[in-house]
């Protein structure tokens, strides 16, 4: 049984999509899918240059920001989290979905056995 009646391409328009670790190459796919179906796009990360680049390469024809918003985000900053969702909803007043893609990955040593 479906909860989405009429027409599926219109699912995602004009829903705000956030996609964590938008400068990814799962994210940047997945924002080209929501963008060409409507969708405003939130690509959220903490490399701001690769988050320039993924705009430029999945968004080319895009000279506006109506419809993409590029936000600093650390997944290990509390406050670059609430700043980056203050900025969404300042823009565009609600999240309709939340996708996460960062790949975390903390570096350790290993310790000698005894």
């Amino acid at each position: 049984m479906s909860i989405c009646k009429g027409d599926w391409n219109l699912v995602l328009s004009d829903k705000v999509v956030f996609l964590g670790g938008g400068a990814g190459w799962i994210a940047r796919n997945i924002a080209k899918t929501c963008y060409e179906h409507g969708a405003r796009i939130v690509l959220a990360d903490f490399d701001v240059q690769k988050l320039n680049q993924v705009k430029k390469e999945i968004f080319p024809l895009e000279t506006t920001d109506d419809r993409i918003l590029l936000v600093e985000f650390d997944i290990e900053n509390e406050e670059t989290i609430e700043k980056a969702i203050e900025i969404t909803v300042q823009k565009w007043q609600t999240i309709h979905i939340l996708i996460n893609s960062f790949v975390f990955i903390r570096l350790f040593t290993k310790r000698k056995r005894r």
